[in-house]
């Protein structure tokens, strides 16, 4: 005889109460939020930098687990400017995420480097930067000044922070209820792992498509993205 109670999942007073199991499961849902990183980099243009003096380009990707931020700086007027006989300079960070907390994720920095504007079989500017890393604090802080209500470098000096409840904040609808687990860059996205007590069809709203991807995922697939790169 089938004994219901065995079954996985199965709740007698629910069962007997006619309670929806579905909505109760609706409660603690899992989902991967994909931020699409060719959409977002339009908006860093012009909300970062187009809001600095010498910071002239910004884009983010991302591979394996790492963000990538590449982009031009303007050194003109310093020193080292004169020195190296260039005024402008490309430089290349990857980052990768070490750690979540409150919706605060901390990326940490496992490279950084300095080229010339102009390429050269012997590239003294990627020379100069293996050695001084004053670089670092000059180009990171011109970018987290401009939005530091989402952006901050922690005290460890080669991390940046990233608060995402500044954008979860705009939508009274979520706020509160969502929660991040895991991040990972991937594919030129950056995928969030999250739990949620409320559908996030909001944030896909206030947001639009262009920017975001958002698809529930079964608690067994979850546990199994979330350690795919531990």
């Amino acid at each position: 005889m089938l004994d219901l109670r065995k079954l996985s999942g199965f709740n007698l007073l629910d069962f007997l109460t006619g309670k929806n199991s579905f909505e109760e499961k609706a409660l603690k849902s899992n989902y991967r939020i994909a931020v699409l990183l060719h959409s977002l980099n339009k908006v860093l243009q012009k909300k970062v930098v187009e809001g600095t003096e010498d910071l002239e380009s910004l884009v983010m990707d991302s591979g394996r687990g790492v963000l990538y931020l590449s982009g031009h700086y303007s050194i003109q007027g310093l020193a080292w400017s004169k020195i190296l006989r260039t005024n402008h300079i490309r430089y290349k960070l990857s980052l990768r995420p070490v750690k979540v907390d409150g919706n605060r994720v901390v990326f940490r920095i496992e490279a950084f480097r300095l080229y010339d504007h102009n390429p050269r079989s012997i590239d003294p500017i990627r020379i100069f930067s293996k050695v001084f890393k004053f670089h670092r604090k000059l180009i990171l802080e011109e970018i987290v000044e401009e939005i530091p209500e989402i952006l901050s470098l922690t005290e460890v000096g080669n991390e940046i922070r990233v608060d995402l409840n500044y954008f979860l904040a705009e939508i009274p609808e979520v706020a509160g209820a969502v929660s991040v687990q895991k991040v990972i860059p991937e594919k030129g996205n950056v995928f969030l792992f999250v739990r949620s007590n409320t559908i996030l069809k909001p944030l896909l709203d206030f947001f639009g498509p262009d920017y975001l991807r958002i698809e529930p995922i079964s608690e067994n697939e979850d546990s199994m993205l979330m350690l795919w790169r531990d």
